[in-house]
């Protein structure tokens, strides 16, 4: 017997305008008291002050201490205020941390024992608290995942909880949040969504609806990224890159990442670099190393990058799926090599060794992942001495 699990969330509001639907929404769920999950930037952006005013007249409790690349004590302190006040609704604004924040406190505030204890695949017991997820970047896709990334902070890595308790219960994408995002956060969490798409394609455990769902974030991806770096206001590459983002939530939601995010993870724990930009530096060298094993999906990964190939052998077609990505890296300002973001070649070893045991990447990966094949992607993504 041969069959495919598809996870996606329950519902899903979008749209220009689409928050002011938040209202309606909250009121679903009959709740006295609300606790509103988000950051400083998103306090400072103003974004957290426009949610509250659309919740007038109701009781919200504001955690706004979400730090880049949460922690699990923010998480810890985060479920310890949905308990003291008696919170029956959580709102996750923000990014990536954010919306991972509020997703884990939800189920944290319900389960019994230690953050660390969930850490892996369908450990959590129970549903947790009910949230409503609103993205404000077009990146991460975490508003329809069932996945959560935490950092460890004393081991120098990050680790996820994948449970279907993880999924949102409604999440609200407006590309009108997304208007004041800077040009170097919009580049890194679009080249966090491409990353998504494009290991969701290759990997093992792809099937024909995450297929469809990767395909088209690359294509919207490269059509739309470039503009909406430089031209920030430009409604509709913005629009166009939230639903790619989302597009490619679903597709490795269901898919799973490989080995880009499974060096990511400790290249960013230890030395706090923005998930996206790690996958960014690391996906071409991921790609060039895998090519061997996936060189038809590869090649049509180049042609949703807009890549002419009909008159090129399969492997120099597939090889023009790198090529594309490196170009849009380049195009958009993001560094080409780990030496530029100060990792010294003395870390392969222990970057190498941390990715191996990341098995929720090394099993979807389409190549077989050895000590050895980490150490050369790593090797070749500095700059080669001459």
């Amino acid at each position: 017997m041969s069959y495919h699990v598809f996870t996606a969330i329950q519902r899903l509001i979008q749209g220009r305008g689409a928050i002011r639907q938040l209202p309606d929404e909250v009121d679903r769920f009959g709740t006295a008291r609300i606790l509103l999950v988000t950051d400083p930037g998103i306090v400072k952006a103003g974004l957290a002050e426009q949610v509250l005013k659309l919740l007038e007249g109701r009781e919200v409790v504001v955690f706004s201490q979400v730090e880049p690349d949460p922690s699990i004590e923010t998480v810890i302190a985060c479920a310890d205020v949905v308990r003291s006040e008696k919170c029956g609704l959580i709102i996750g604004l923000g990014g990536g941390s954010a919306i991972d924040t509020a997703k884990c406190a939800a189920v944290m505030a319900t389960n019994p024992g230690e953050v660390e204890s969930y850490l892996g695949i369908d450990k959590v017991e129970r549903p947790g608290v009910p949230k409503i997820i609103i993205p404000t970047t077009s990146g991460t896709g975490s508003e329809v995942t069932n996945v959560a990334v935490l950092s460890l902070k004393a081991q120098h890595t990050k680790k996820g909880i994948v449970s279907r308790y993880l999924l949102a219960d409604t999440a609200i994408l407006d590309p009108e949040l997304t208007l004041g995002l800077p040009p170097f956060t919009t580049a890194a969490t679009g080249m966090d969504a491409l990353t998504h798409a494009i290991e969701a394609y290759v990997s093992r455990f792809a099937q024909p609806l995450s297929d469809d769902f990767a395909l088209k974030a690359i294509r919207m991806i490269g059509q739309n990224l470039r503009t909406a770096v430089f031209n920030g206001q430009n409604i509709v590459a913005r629009e166009n890159m939230l639903t790619a983002s989302l597009y490619a939530g679903l597709a490795f939601g269901s898919a799973a990442t490989g080995m880009v995010h499974g060096l990511a993870m400790p290249l960013g724990g230890q030395f706090n670099i923005a998930h996206g930009i790690a996958n960014a530096v690391l996906l071409p060298h991921v790609m060039r190393w895998n090519l061997v094993s996936s060189i038809e999906r590869y090649r049509d990964i180049a042609v949703a990058l807009g890549e002419q190939v009909e008159h090129l052998s399969p492997r120099a077609g597939a090889e023009r799926a790198i090529s594309a990505v490196e170009s849009l890296s380049r195009d958009i300002g993001i560094p080409v090599h780990l030496d530029e973001l100060d990792v010294p070649r003395s870390a392969m070893d222990a970057l190498a060794r941390d990715g191996m045991t990341n098995f929720r990447q090394t099993r979807p990966n389409p190549r077989d992942v050895t000590y050895e094949g980490l150490m050369s992607i790593l090797d070749s993504a500095f700059r080669q001495e001459i």
